[in-house]
């Protein structure tokens, strides 16, 4: 009696672990969004934008026709992303790439986020890059609402959206 209990118990984790498993992959915690997309979804303002421009560009270079001299970005609050915050968009990116590429089983620790441009409400702009797919060295300079933001690795910023 005690082996028909103990084979049917392994019958049914072998039916059932693969399946329990299979849900345990990162998990989506927002979304994500390019600069354009937030801006025209009204996620981000213009003045969002001219900041995060200045904390990407190192100031008012490629904008100097718009930002005064004396232009003061919005304070960065935080000024530093939480560890929290940081593994649910870095999860979210996993989630996202193995959406794309099943075979892959990305997690959050093949993410990382090289710079944190702001809070913005509920969005935050980072750059990141994963050792899952390549660079390039394109420089080149993207613009969103006559804002300009200058770009040389092939990646260029994305806004995290919280759910």
């Amino acid at each position: 009696m005690k082996k028909r209990i103990f084979s049917i118990w392994m019958a049914v984790c072998l039916l059932v672990l693969p399946a329990v498993l299979a849900g345990c992959g990162p998990k989506t915690y927002g979304t994500f969004y390019t600069l354009q997309e937030a801006y025209d979804n009204g996620y981000l303002t213009r003045e969002d934008l001219m900041s995060i421009a200045y904390y990407k560009n190192g100031g008012r270079r490629y904008n100097e026709s718009i930002m005064p001299e004396d232009y003061a970005p919005i304070p960065k609050d935080p000024e530093e992303l939480s560890e929290s915050t940081s593994l649910r968009i870095r999860n979210t990116a996993a989630a996202d790439w193995n959406a794309e590429y099943p075979d892959d089983d990305a997690t959050a620790e093949d993410f990382w986020i090289d710079y944190y441009y702001g809070t913005y409400g509920n969005c935050v702009a980072v750059m990141m890059r994963d050792n899952l797919s390549g660079t390039t060295g394109v420089v080149w300079i993207g613009i969103v609402a006559d804002v300009s933001f200058s770009y040389n690795s092939g990646k260029e910023i994305r806004v995290w959206r919280a759910k």
